[in-house]
This record gives C-alpha cells, structure tokens and sequence, in this order.
C-alpha cells in the first residue's frame, strides 16, 4: 500500500453530479420569494462546498428565513431529483481502493438525515454505502468547510495521521479545509466549476486517476535513496551536456559529473560504478525507457501470467519496446514470444513512472505502458525467457512469488478493474 490510508470525499461535485438539481432549486425558490434578486447562475454556483444555511447567507438572506427556506430548498430538490447521478467510474473506483484495503470516509456540507429525494439525495447515497466507512456532515462539528473541523473531527474519531490522509474534493472550499487540516488535497476537475486551477497536490482528470495516486509506493527516506535520486539527477545532467557541450574542457567536466553519478549510484544497487556508468551511456539526450505489459483474460475473467526462466517469478508478458516498435506492436511481440499467443490490443489502461510504483533492480528512467488486450490463437512451449504460462483468477494471483519491478499487485488489480469497465479512461501521468 502507499502512503494514503484514508481517503475523504466531498459529494456534491465530487462523486455525485448535483450541479443540475442545486442550482435549478435554489434559483426556483428565489424566483418564487424574490423575483427581482438579480442573482446569476454563477452566484448560485458558488453556494458549492459550503452547508446550505451558510450558502442561504452568502446570498444575503435574512436569518429569520433561512430555516423555511432550507426546507423549500430540499422539497423543491426532491422534484428534480430525477437529474442527480454519479460521475462516471465512482463505484468502480471505490470499490477498487476498497479492496486495497483504504478507508474510505465523506467530508460533506449535507445535513445528517436529509433527504433531497432518490437514491443520491442522502447524506450518504445509497450506492456508496457498501463503500463509505464513516460520513462527517453538516452540523457534526462547531464549523464546515473551509474550516478544518470537519477533517480534524474525522481524525480525532479513527486516529488517522495527517500524513496518511487524502482529501479529494472539486471545490476552493474543500481545498481550504484540507490545507487548514495540513493533510493533502487532490482537485476533482470533472466538477471544479472555477476559471483557474488552484495549487495543490494531485489534480484528477477522471475517478481512475485516484488508483495511480493511491498505489504510489511511499518514498524511501534514507541516505542511499537520497544518493540514488541525485545520480540520476546528475547523469541525465551530464549525457546533457555530453549531448550539447563544444567546448573540450566541458566535455570532460561532464564525462568526469558522469563518472561521480555511476560512484553515488554504486550505494544503492550491488553493481559496480563501472556497470552503472557503462549502461547509463547513451547517445543524445537522456529520456526514460519505455517498457510494455500486456493484460490479456480468457473467458473466465482470468488474466495471463508468464513465470520467468531467470528470476522464475511471475509477470504479464512484456518488456522494452523496441526501436521500431510502437507501443502497440512491441506488446503483441512480446506476447508472441513470451506467452505463444497472438493477441489483438483493445485498449490503453496506463502509463505510469515505474519508479513511483514498482520495486526498482536498474537505475534508468522507465515508463511502464499497460495494454488490455484480446486472447487469441495460441501455441506454448518453454523457452528462453519463460518456463511457464498459466491464468490466474483475481483472488488467485500469486502474490508471494510477483516479479515486483515489472508488475505489481495494485497494477494487476488495475487490469482486472478495465477489464470488467465498460468505459475506461487511461491513466497517464
């Protein structure tokens, strides 16, 4: 698991799209009492994020109205409560970060028991409540969003650490809430309603974004991990100038920043600087390798996995693409050779920094492309890469014996979670 161990959501805007029912009710209520306000959809819009008694302030209400109003507001909600829905993926991804075994809880500005009509109408919608671990609402503590309260409130009641907390939300209120809580803030973009993206952590372009974000290996923190971040630093900065440099002098000033990135890196793998130094050299600029997987199920719903003659651990097909290979062809080349199976590719799932998910055994940049693809004619026999092929159910996997570097458990759960969706949008970082 990453660092993440508690994930908050906001509804509205976040996993359940209310705009359409919040804003025609609100401006139906103020047609019906005010019909000269004068009041924009904008100005309405911004109510989102905030518990509806403050929202009825914001807009200049007068206090001794606003209980009548918050009850005209929710009957009139329930009339268009045929036009709530949940974002595209939302129960797919909760029930995917559920089974990484996360916590999931809601951060939201509904009132506890209120009911704005059909399924999506509750303080926790009934679709997320298989899902949905604990809900702090409106009026559970002394202030809502954008103070910190509510999360605050959350981690008095389960313990969660800062540090371990993630609070997703669309709206400046939920990131205020989260940086006065010091617990970091991922912008769900599909409901942001403002005109310029604010500064923080994650930003989430759909729900899938969130299975990249969560299974992100917690960073090492140690003197060799250090080493390592700043040789790699340091030799793409050398083939650079080794790349551009004229002048002599430089060049050898970059050969010899080359030389002192392989002996730092010699700390962090049991490999000679040598090596190190010999496999770093390339020509021209230096750019991460890109290696392809290939998720491939048979009618049962069972992915295919190859075990390796070296390290006879368990991984998808795949490996470098090649020079004259596209992502595409390198994936139904690598299973031709390694599975005996020609597939067809059917869709991207991912193109994710291995070294943010994966365990890393070479020192090189690498971007890992995943690739759902069709079962197809097959023909195996052992060879020189692989000893042995064979399918394997979600809940079969072999977890103890995974080639780590090249695939890991939350990224064959990712494969599993596009094969079973129905729409799927890639997850490229």
């Amino acid at each position: 698991m990453g660092k993440y161990k508690h994930i908050l959501f906001d509804v509205d805007g976040t996993l359940v799209d209310s705009y359409a029912v919040d804003v025609t009710s609100v401006a139906e209520m103020f047609d019906r009492h005010m019909p000269n306000h004068g009041k924009t959809e904008e100005d309405f819009a911004s109510l989102f994020g905030i518990p509806g008694r403050d929202g009825l302030r914001k807009l200049g209400v007068a206090e001794e109205q606003i209980p009548d109003l918050l009850q005209e507001w929710e009957a009139t909600a329930r009339t268009h409560s045929d036009l709530y829905k949940l974002f595209p993926s939302v129960l797919e991804v909760l029930d995917f970060l559920k089974k990484m075994g996360l916590q999931l809880a809601e951060i939201t500005s509904r009132s506890r028991g209120c009911d704005m009509g059909g399924p999506f109408g509750k303080d926790v919608p009934e679709m997320l409540v298989p899902y949905i671990d604990r809900a702090v609402c409106a009026g559970d503590t002394p202030r809502g969003k954008p103070a910190p309260d509510p999360i605050l409130y959350y981690m008095e009641q389960t313990g969660a650490k800062r540090e371990e907390i993630l609070f997703v939300g669309d709206a400046l209120t939920d990131l205020q809430a989260a940086n006065a809580a010091g617990v970091d803030f991922a912008l769900a973009s599909w409901g942001y309603k403002g005109k310029t993206f604010p500064k923080c952590k994650h930003y989430l372009t759909n729900m899938w974004d969130l299975i990249a974000v969560c299974s992100e290996k917690e960073r090492e923190y140690s003197l060799t991990a250090q080493l390592h971040s700043w040789a790699r630093e340091l030799n793409s900065l050398a083939q650079a100038g080794l790349t551009y440099c004229k002048d002599p002098f430089d060049h050898e000033r970059y050969e010899r920043l080359g030389d002192l990135a392989a002996q730092m890196a010699a700390y962090y793998v049991d490999e000679q600087a040598e090596v190190i130094r010999k496999q770093w050299l390339t020509d021209g600029y230096k750019t991460p390798q890109l290696d392809t997987r290939a998720a491939i199920f048979d009618d049962q719903g069972r992915i295919l996995m190859v075990k390796e003659q070296r390290s006879q651990k368990w991984n998808v097909p795949g490996g470098w693409c090649d020079e004259d290979q596209t992502i595409m062809s390198n994936v139904v080349k690598e299973v031709r050779e390694e599975a005996g199976m020609e597939v067809y590719p059917k869709r991207l799932i991912a193109i994710l920094d291995r070294s943010k998910y994966n365990t890393v055994d070479t020192l090189g940049g690498c971007l890992k492309a995943f690739v759902l693809c069709s079962c197809g004619t097959e023909s195996f026999e052992s060879n020189s890469e692989t000893s042995e092929r064979r399918f394997f159910a979600e809940d079969e996997l072999p977890v103890e014996n995974l080639r780590t570097n090249t695939n890991s458990l939350e990224q064959l759960k990712m494969c599993f979670a596009c094969y079973r969706a129905d729409e799927w949008t890639p997850i490229v970082e």
